[in-house]
């Protein structure tokens, strides 16, 4: 399989359940956001920008193996970097502020505070570093490639890179306008670099809340692509859209379309399962599937989580409790299974206290 466009490589990590934590070889700024922006303009320092959430798996290997490499870290400690989590805190006003829906996202800003370019998805070190220094030398940068378009409206390939590129930072005409003209100039595109495109202004759609333009360009996408990774992916993100635009029927059996692809993969398993119970719907079917996911990966600490989630989501709290104190016996380093229980716990005392009012 080709490599993902980010935009979907990003959407990938739907599954993935697994907190993360900081490391000390990056100097990671816990000022606030003026602070922060005030110090990379006194001191002439470029601002990086880590947006996570505590549940993606790409996240949690960048901080252990990208960020933990010393070229890496020496190169952030040269500028202010900052890690978000888009779901928390301060970190949902800038998330919102920066357009971020997937993760992770790694956004460079110049001293001036502007942002010069992003990148979503996973990076290893030599690749974090490459494309991190091309975009300071402006190269690969949005703003290169609408020079490039400029020059040379006629080249496909660069209307094809802008698309993706606007899609990524949630610049969404924009996206669905570029991706049209590469389209336009190469007509006769077909097949997978065809389903790709479609992928991609299904995302804009989706970003922008289109969800009913969003499932047709998700169907258009699915009938180009023979790639089996491209169509699961594909599956996964139309099942998501026809949830937000409200048919929960179809939603589910989209979904199931994929699982029935990968009846014993526990990954498979267990993104849909995580999918209903975050979203508390399909709990019939999703409660058999995620007792098998349990089964299938031995009772892994993530999949036991995904259980215990969707225990939570039915209200047996119960089940949630004793399922979830499993998942954090199996991680007792991680903070994210004990807040989980936390949570569990706390559902089950609010729900006695309203049976006694």
């Amino acid at each position: 399989m080709r490599r993902l466009p980010s935009i979907i490589a990003a959407g990938l990590c739907l599954c993935a359940l697994m907190a993360r934590g900081a490391l000390a070889e990056v100097a990671w700024s816990n000022e606030s956001w003026k602070t922060i922006l005030k110090t990379a303009k006194s001191e002439n320092k470029y601002v990086f920008i880590d947006f996570f959430t505590t549940w993606c798996g790409p996240c949690k290997t960048m901080d252990k193996e990208t960020y933990a490499e010393k070229g890496v870290s020496g190169f952030l400690n040269g500028m202010v970097p900052v890690k978000y989590d888009a779901e928390k805190g301060a970190g949902l006003e800038v998330a919102k502020k920066f357009r971020i829906s997937v993760y992770p996202t790694l956004v460079l800003l110049g001293p001036d505070g502007k942002e010069i370019d992003r990148y979503v998805g996973f990076l290893n070190a030599s690749d974090f570093l490459r494309i991190m220094k091309e975009y300071q030398n402006g190269v690969g940068t949005i703003a290169d490639f609408e020079q490039r378009a400029k020059k040379n409206p006629a080249d496909a390939a660069t209307w094809k890179t802008l698309g993706t590129k606007y899609a990524d930072a949630g610049r969404l005409k924009e996206s669905v306008a570029a991706l049209d003209k590469y389209l336009e100039l190469d007509p006769d595109v077909a097949g997978d670099d065809k389903g790709e495109m479609l992928y991609t202004i299904a995302e804009t759609h989706y970003q922008g809340e289109s969800y009913d333009k969003a499932v047709r360009a998700y169907e258009a996408a699915i009938k180009e692509f023979s790639d089996e990774d491209w169509i699961d992916v594909t599956l996964t993100r139309l099942a998501r859209a026809h949830h937000k635009a409200g048919n929960r029927v179809k939603c589910i059996s989209t979904y199931m379309s994929y699982v029935n692809r990968h009846p014993d993969d526990p990954k498979a398993l267990n993104s849909f399962a995580w999918f209903c119970a975050t979203r508390k719907v399909g709990f019939d079917e999703a409660l058999p599937i995620a007792l098998k996911a349990v089964e299938l990966s031995g009772r892994a600490p993530g999949n036991l989580d995904t259980l215990a989630e969707l225990y939570y989501a039915m209200g047996q709290y119960d089940k949630a409790i004793s399922i979830g104190v499993e998942a954090a016996s199996k991680e007792t380093d991680d903070a994210y299974f004990t807040d989980q229980v936390k949570k569990f716990r706390k559902a089950k005392e609010e729900a006695g206290k309203r049976a006694q009012n």
